[in-house]
């Protein structure tokens, strides 16, 4: 998997989005508080944590892989090294963090590469370490996704699409794998710049608050 990412980022590089904040973030962020500490899942080279900082906010930027994580603290600027932590984090294990020690996690393509029973663990984690009332941001593929239904089944929504397994979701899926969260805004109106090209218009956004 993580050959998988390497070379996907080695790719990217040559991208002229690779810098840019993105779409979501964009959206996401005017659902936030004013200030607060933020969780990235799987930032991948960091544009999203430095556009969060350059925002006045704390960040710690994750990923598995090496080469993103490189990437990102390269990118980094000094001005930003005392407010973003950059850290690797496997998703399949527990959270390295403490209870309630963050105001937002956000993840932006990072939540669809797992089974059900891995996915309902890694919200379970997320709903952990958030503040009561703290802000859940996700960005993930769609089930109208031209790749839906490609490749071999695995389990409902989630398919071998060449080397990489990847769950699709809906706006109900979304909302039963974060249940524990009230719905601010779930639709599948979700934009990468990376997937204009493909016609892809349809990736499900969703943002909640943390139940009490």
């Amino acid at each position: 998997m993580t050959d998988v990412w390497a070379d996907l980022h080695t790719k990217y590089n040559d991208r002229d989005w690779i810098n840019k904040s993105s779409l979501f973030a964009e959206t996401a962020i005017t659902y936030f508080p004013e200030e607060g500490k933020i969780l990235d899942l799987g930032a991948g080279q960091g544009q999203d944590s430095r556009f969060f900082a350059e925002h006045g906010y704390e960040v710690v930027s994750t990923d598995i892989e090496d080469i993103a994580l490189e990437q990102s603290r390269s990118k980094l600027p000094d001005a930003f090294k005392d407010q973003v932590a950059i850290q690797r984090v496997d998703l399949r294990q527990e959270l390295p963090f403490d209870d309630e020690s963050f105001d937002i996690v956000y993840a932006h393509l990072s939540l669809h590469y797992f089974d059900h029973q891995t996915t309902m663990r890694i919200f379970d984690e997320i709903g952990r370490v958030l503040k009561p009332a703290g802000i859940l941001a996700f960005f993930t593929n769609s089930v109208d996704d031209p790749e839906c239904n490609e490749g071999e089944k695995l389990e409902d929504d989630y398919y071998m699409v060449g080397k990489t397994a990847k769950r699709f979701f809906s706006v109900d899926t979304a909302k039963v794998f974060a249940h524990d969260f009230d719905v601010i805004l779930a639709d599948n109106n979700g934009e990468t710049y990376k997937d204009l090209d493909k016609g892809v218009h349809n990736l499900i956004r969703f943002i909640g608050t943390k139940q009490a």
